[in-house]
């Protein structure tokens, strides 16, 4: 949770959907940008950049760069930090760091300050994490991360990933031949890390079509030019297995409780499983009906860290989805505790303070693309969670902390210029793109 996650783990789980989606239908992504080709290439070559920028040689100021870590440290050990000078703000019992992401001479630095505003140019970012004492003598984390991406509107983005889905209902060869022609560039610089191992697609007689696609990672294959990167992957990535459904709520009286999409990863294989009709999902099995504004998230996962796997099992969540003019995208809410699976010297330790994340309001966390008062769009992240002091979690803290200090430095920086590369081979392709016969 929180920094004491490792960004690596974070970016892997949610670039690779979407550059999967994207290797099978970028020719599509790209045209629901905006209404003509030439301002579609220009949208999509922003959001493109706008990513390029984020990861381009990134650099702190020596105050940011120690509190981020002082908060990696203790981000589940919070009364830690209550004194630290590391804070932008004070304001009695809230505590605030602020600060600014932005591209200079080529190089992305963060710089702490006590007020950023909203970002007004394309790849600027605005960082704030608060740290509040609650009544109860518990913490409560908020995190809010705005990352401009250009012009592209909210409604487009959404059109952009109902482009998507009508891409992937084709066959396996124009999918494969798609991505290939159209996004050259980008299929070979992530092709050194990931390749498109399965692609199979069935098409129903009520003109649905059932997708698999599997993502192949060989962190093996990085290793000359990216060699602490490939070891980091080796180490906490390659050994995570994960699976995550969305399924309907379930409602009393009612019995369908369908499933609409499930992804997993296991061995280094990622695996997507949805159906779609027309650029819109559907369940995976039976009638064709309109997707529920909110569904339930299932997921079961096991994270090694060091010596140790900590996993959990039936973790739910609310999963809602936000549409509007003005943003688009999700908003997770856990409120209900998951079955833990702690290592054995975790067992003598008292498990009870592992539920307050999700008592009263729960932890939540909200994913979309947001308009921003200054004309840009962004991408924007806001968490809430509430953390209870205790010997198990502070356990857990020094864990995840690990992952971070490991990741921190060379590694950061070698998976900064992968992720870089990429998205200037993205923003190559898309500016090459012609128009349409």
């Amino acid at each position: 949770m929180l920094c004491s996650t490792s960004d690596a783990r974070w970016r892997l789980a949610t670039l690779a959907p979407l550059a999967t989606l994207l290797l099978g239908g970028c020719r599509a992504a790209v045209d629901a940008h905006a209404p003509t080709h030439a301002e579609a290439r220009a949208t999509a070559g922003q959001v493109a950049a706008g990513v390029e920028h984020r990861f381009d040689r990134p650099a702190r100021d020596t105050r940011y760069e120690h509190a981020r870590m002082r908060i990696a440290r203790y981000a589940l050990a919070p009364s830690k930090l209550d004194d630290d000078t590391l804070w932008s703000v004070v304001r009695g019992s809230r505590r605030e760091l602020i600060a600014r992401g932005r591209l200079v001479n080529d190089r992305y630095r963060f710089q702490s300050a006590a007020a950023v505003p909203m970002p007004d140019r394309v790849g600027d970012s605005r960082h704030f994490v608060a740290l509040d004492t609650l009544p109860d003598g518990d913490w409560r984390w908020t995190t809010q991360v705005d990352h401009a991406i250009g012009s592209v509107t909210p409604e487009a983005m959404r059109s952009v990933f109902a482009a998507l889905l009508r891409s992937a209902e084709r066959t396996p060869t124009a999918i494969r031949a798609d991505y290939l022609s159209h996004t050259p560039r980008l299929a070979a610089s992530l092709g050194r890390l990931a390749t498109l191992d399965t692609v199979r697609t069935v098409r129903l007689a009520d003109g649905s079509t059932l997708v698999t696609l599997g993502i192949q990672l060989h962190p093996d294959r990085i290793a000359t030019a990216f060699p602490d990167f490939a070891k980091y992957l080796r180490e906490y990535v390659s050994p995570a297995r994960y699976r995550i459904a969305l399924r309907d709520r379930a409602v009393p009286g009612v019995h369908a409780n369908d499933t609409w999409f499930v992804a997993e990863a296991d061995d280094d294989l990622l695996r997507f499983h949805f159906r779609s009709r027309g650029g819109a999902l559907q369940p995976l099995d039976g009638p064709l009906r309109s997707m529920p504004d909110t569904l339930t998230m299932h997921m079961e996962a096991a994270v090694k860290f060091g010596p140790f796997t900590v996993g959990v099992r039936d973790l739910r969540a609310d999963f809602a989805f936000v549409r509007s003019e003005q943003e688009v995208g999700w908003t997770l809410t856990f409120d209900e505790e998951p079955d833990w699976q702690l290592p054995p010297i975790a067992g003598r330790m008292v498990r009870s303070p592992l539920r307050r994340p999700f008592q009263g309001d729960g932890a939540s966390l909200r994913l979309t693309v947001k308009r921003l008062p200054t004309g840009q769009s962004a991408i924007h992240r806001h968490s809430v969670v509430a953390v209870h002091e205790s010997t198990i979690v502070r356990w857990l803290g020094n864990l995840g902390f690990t992952a971070m200090d490991d990741f921190a430095g060379r590694v950061e920086l070698e998976e900064a210029r992968f992720i870089a590369e990429a998205m200037r081979a993205m923003r190559q392709d898309v500016a090459a793109l012609p128009p349409k016969d």
